[in-house]
């Protein structure tokens, strides 16, 4: 982890026109600018972690990060990946200030910390930017409760399908899966990672993926999506 302040970002107008910054004035962006700071990370360290007081809002600028729960077996449960220009502090931001999961990043990324109270008080003087904020805050829990139907009301290729079309449409915004570890897939899916290798290498061999340098390519989208529909 690298302090890397207004090294990247120079301001917080820089994220309006991809993010619901856009909504706020010059006032309110200038409140979040004078009080943030842009760290860099390495490809796996922790950017936030369960348990942990949450002093701020976390958005990443460059790179993927992952949103788990952490348990005490030593197993994780991948609830979603998260990537440029939204706002993560999950259900803690206005309940008890405390991180409920663990993000870390999945690539090398930069992240800027926005500091909660001063996030709390934009968000509560500016209606439109509350209104926009719980809706993609809704659309994250709704994609958390699609995850646990998918869990409970799926076989192994279906899990397996749904979170590989999850991947490449949201997460790596319709291109190819790049240097996802096995593990990830596993903790994404509650399957073992000999189970998630297993179910890949067989849509490997059935022609509906290709895996080449640890890169997913999806070579047959229809059958991927017949999968993830009725298996």
């Amino acid at each position: 982890m690298i302090s890397d302040t207004n090294h990247h970002c120079y301001n917080c107008e820089l994220c309006i026109e991809s993010s619901i910054l856009s909504i706020l004035n010059t006032e309110e962006l200038s409140t979040l600018n004078d009080n943030r700071m842009e760290v860099a990370f390495k490809k796996g360290e922790i950017i936030y972690k369960q348990g942990t007081p949450l002093t701020h809002i976390v958005i990443i600028h460059t790179g993927i990060g992952k949103i788990y729960i952490e348990h005490m077996n030593g197993k994780n449960l991948i609830l979603s990946f998260t990537n440029q220009n939204l706002l993560n502090g999950g259900i803690g931001v206005f309940l008890d200030q405390r991180h409920h999961s663990t993000l870390m990043a999945l690539t090398d990324c930069s992240a800027c910390f926005i500091e909660i109270n001063k996030f709390r008080t934009v968000f509560q003087n500016n209606p439109k930017f509350m209104t926009a904020y719980l809706e993609e805050y809704s659309k994250k829990v709704k994609h958390v409760y699609d995850q646990f139907s998918l869990l409970t009301q799926k076989n192994m290729e279906g899990r397996i399908a749904e979170s590989i079309l999850y991947l490449k449409d949201q997460v790596f915004m319709k291109g190819s899966i790049l240097n996802l570890p096995n593990q990830d897939f596993a903790d994404l899916t509650a399957m073992t990672k000999e189970s998630a290798i297993r179910v890949l290498k067989q849509f490997k061999t059935d022609g509906i993926i290709e895996i080449e340098n640890h890169v997913i390519k999806v070579l047959n989208q229809k059958s991927l999506e017949q999968i993830a529909l009725h298996a």
